[in-house]
Order: C-alpha cells, then structure tokens, then sequence
C-alpha cells in the first residue's frame, strides 16, 4: 500500500454508508463499499417470517423525499428511484395504565404543526398527569416551540428535554413524564436528550406534513442506494469484515480485510462509530492524544429494548404510536410503536399487521443514572395496555437478542455505533465527520448532521461527503467528470486484481 490511489472505500451499508456511497461514486470518485455481514443493510436491514418482511431495528418516521434521504436522491438525480408512502392513519400519543391488572389507554392525534398540540392540551393533562395549570404550561411550550426560530432551538441544545420542560412545568414529575416524550425521537431519556434536537427532529417531521416511510420497508432505502452506486461504477461487497484501516503518517493509506485482502485507498468514510474507528480500526497512536481523549468520553446511543409482532389482523389505528405506560407518575416508561404496514399492506399477507416497538433502556422517566434498565416483558406490558388484544393471538413475538429474540434485532452495528445526542454532542458540538488523519472520514449516527433515525444518517452521509469533495479541491456545485465515472469500475478492478480469487468467490 505504498501508492494509495484517488479511491475511497466505505465501510458498513447502514442508510449513512449507503448514502456516502452513492455521493462518492456520483462524484466521479471509484468507490468500494464493505459490509461485514452477508446482506446489505446495518440496522437497516429486514428479514422475512411468516409472510412478513420485518425491519431489524424500529425506525423513526421520516421526512420522506422532503428531507435528507430525497436531498441524496435529487444529488444524485434518482428523485423517483425511491417511494415514501403517507399512513391510513395518522401518528398519535398514547398514555397506558398496566398497573394493577387494569388497563387505561387515552390517545391525543398528532397534528402535522407542532402548534396543534397546543389545543389538545386537554388531553395532555389527562395522559401526563398534569394539573389544569400545568396543561396550560404545556399548551405554551408547545406554542413557543412551534415558534421558535433555528437560532433560538440550537440555543436549545445544550439543554436537556426534561430541563426546557421544567421552563413550563416546574413540578419534577410533570418534566419528567412530558421531557421523556420529547427525547422519545432521539431514543434517549428526557434526562439526557438534548431539548435543542429533539424540538428540531419534530420540526423537521411537522413541516414534512403527513409522516412517511419507505415503500418496501427500511431496508428498501441501503437497497436502493447502493444499486444506484453500482449503476455509477461503485463496487458492493458483502461478507467482507474490516480488520483494520491502514495509516502511515497520519494519512489514510487503505483498508485490510479480515481473509487478509488489501484495498489500497486514500479516502476511508468508515460508519462503525467513533470509539470502534478510532481505538479499533485504526488505534489511538495514530490520533492527537486530546482528540484520543474527547472519542473516550463520547456518551455512545444506548442500546433499546425491542420487539417486533406480527397480528393476523390490524389493530392498531394509528401510523405510529409514542407514549408512556406505567401510570401517573415519573417513572413512566417512554416508548415507541410503528406499525410500517399501515403505511406498506404488502409487508404482512392480507389483512395482517405488523408492529416494531421500542424502549430506551434505562430510559424511564425520572429514573436515576444507573438504574435498571426497560426489559421485553415491560415494553410488552406496555403495548398490551396501549392496544388491547396485541397479545391475545399473534402470529409471531420476537425480542431483543438478550430475550432470546434472536434474528429479530439488528445485529449491533449502528444501533450500538451512534452518538448518543446529548448535550455537548448535537449541533456545533457534535463529533465532525473528519478526523486528523488525512483521508479517514465519518458518516452514518457517528458524527455529523442533525435529526432523528435514518434522516440523521443520510444528513451525515451528505456532509460527510461535502467534506470529502473540499478536501479534494472540488467545486460542490459542479457535476461529477464523465470520464472518471466512466473509469471507475476499471480502476476498481485493477486495484484487487492481486486478490482475484478472493473476490470472485460467492459473497452472499
């Protein structure tokens, strides 16, 4: 690896890596894209039962074509390579009472303005347990986010959810159940959400208008990227592990696979997460020793609770449930409820519903740090009083991988490589998508962009990008040289001519 060609290599195909991918070979930059496990994907990817097509992960809802992910597919002039449908049935809050053997649902519909909430205030008070004073304290903060200016909410990030709500309702439990519903987009506690991101993730999905999902499910959109990437001379390779990134100078020199394959490279986009990249991938003596320090002390995305259930009939009227179960008090429990085939039939037989549900662990409201974590059986719980008959005769349950849910949860990757988007950590504190060796770059939940879910990857994937491009002197706004797409394959394919038995055997 002495002469490291103009060539970048993308590891891990989450929608973040899916999306470099595709910009980078759009570019006119030979790009090779490496996914360590045997489909395309990350927590991305989907797997099949019983006639269900079943996201690995639960995903939040999406700007669809209004937000990041269509900003790639306009980049890249593929506007329509993708299809966002809108749901029967709009998203709704939900307040759930297990306790005690009684079940007590109470539901407020999600309005497609933030200020909308503002007249439900009613039913606010009913679900977060609010005194008539308090609804009125919560009708205010809604209005008053609703208006806020971006300046006004990047003031916001360096609050907790929980702590811009007590702005409104000082009494602690009341904060603790309304800012747990507020961090429920970032998948993080009220206590640890960054007020700032969480307000600007419901903006985004409320000026968007009717929430969306991808047609075909999660794992429609890596999919769809990196066929793209491939039609533009991108090479997709599955089944190939990274061992480690090779760097001699404090510049990328290229990749090394686990089989031992070496992948000359000068660009590395890698979306394994901070602390994997830096101490893992490539070691820390290759780093300033404060920069070494600062990925150290990275709060990471806490791992969640998950379960994914497949109904034989619809039960659920609503897109996407968000709420609290537990009863009155601040130790409800957040969680969050998609129902994907409200939005796509095909993804269940006839008539059938599919459910994917999460909870933050440790993410009850109020809870102290260190206090134990949500468990299957509490989100189940929670579910069931939610929406009554959930368990009564399903075609399938599957938990998280520590309740024996096996295949049914993405298997690590960025679920556990994300930074958490806390305080210090979103907006102009955010982790940046380069890093101080020359080359080695970051994309995916890792570092960069703003939002939720899979807008947050493809908003990184798109800076990280840009970055690459000034970095290579290029003019954003010109498009990609013909003859270095043209080329691209051909270069890719001289480059692991060394390795050609390696690469023509079956890569799943």
């Amino acid at each position: 690896m002495d002469e490291a060609p103009l060539r970048a290599v993308v590891i891990g195909s989450g929608v973040g890596g899916a999306a470099a991918a595709l910009l980078l070979a759009h570019a006119g930059i030979p790009t090779l894209l490496v996914e360590k496990e045997r489909r395309l994907g990350g927590s991305s990817a989907a797997y099949d039962r019983d006639g269900f097509r079943v996201d690995t992960a639960t995903h939040m809802l999406c700007c669809g074509e209004q937000g990041p992910l269509g900003d790639v597919l306009r980049r890249v002039g593929q506007v329509d390579a993708l299809t966002f449908r809108e749901s029967d049935a709009p998203a709704a809050l939900c307040f759930a009472d297990a306790s005690a053997g009684a079940a007590r649902a109470g539901r407020v519909v999600l309005q497609a303005d933030l200020s909308g909430l503002a007249g439900a205030a009613l039913e606010l008070a009913r679900g977060l347990d609010l005194t008539p004073l308090e609804a009125t304290g919560a009708a205010r903060l809604f209005a008053h986010a609703a208006a806020m200016r971006d300046v006004e909410l990047a003031a916001c990030d360096g609050v907790t959810a929980e702590a811009y709500v007590a702005r409104f309702l000082p009494r602690p439990a009341a904060a603790a159940r309304l800012g747990g519903l507020l961090g429920l987009p970032l998948l993080l506690p009220g206590a640890e959400a960054s007020a700032g991101e969480a307000l600007l993730s419901l903006r985004r999905l409320a000026r968007a208008g009717r929430q969306r999902y991808p047609e075909g499910g999660a794992s429609r959109i890596p999919d769809v990227f990196c066929r793209l990437a491939r039609e533009l001379g991108a090479a997709v390779w599955t089944g190939a592990a990274v061992r480690r990134v090779v760097v001699r100078d404090r510049r990328v020199r290229g990749v090394e696979l686990e089989d031992g394959t070496a992948l000359p490279a000068r660009i590395v986009v890698s979306t394994a997460g901070l602390l994997r990249t830096v101490s893992g991938l490539v070691g820390e003596p290759h780093f300033p020793d404060g920069y070494v320090a600062r990925v150290r002390a990275i709060t990471p995305q806490p791992r969640r609770v998950e379960v994914k259930i497949g109904l034989r009939r619809r039960l659920v009227a609503a897109g996407a449930l968000a709420g609290l179960a537990g009863g009155a008090g601040a130790s409800a429990l957040p969680f969050y409820c998609l129902a994907p085939t409200r939005f796509d039939p095909s993804l269940a037989p006839p008539g059938h519903e599919l459910l994917c549900a999460c909870a933050v662990s440790g993410g009850r409201a109020g809870a102290s740090p260190g206090a134990p974590g949500a468990t299957v059986d509490e989100l189940l719980r929670a579910l069931s009083a939610a929406v009554p008959g959930v368990l009564s005769d399903p075609v399938f349950v599957d938990g998280s991988p520590a309740d024996g849910g096996g295949e049914a949860c993405a298997p690590g990757g960025e679920l556990t490589a994300g930074t958490a988007q806390t305080p210090g950590q979103v907006g102009r504190a955010r982790p940046a998508v380069y890093t101080p060796v020359r080359g080695l770059y970051l994309a995916g939940r890792a570092a960069g962009g703003r939002g939720a879910g899979m807008d947050l990857a493809a908003s990184s994937a798109i800076e990280c990008v840009d970055r690459i491009l000034v970095d290579l002197g290029r003019d954003l706004g010109a498009p990609a040289p013909a003859a270095l797409i043209g080329i691209a394959g051909d270069l890719l394919a001289r480059a692991a001519s060394s390795a050609v038995s390696w690469v023509t055997r079956p890569r799943g």
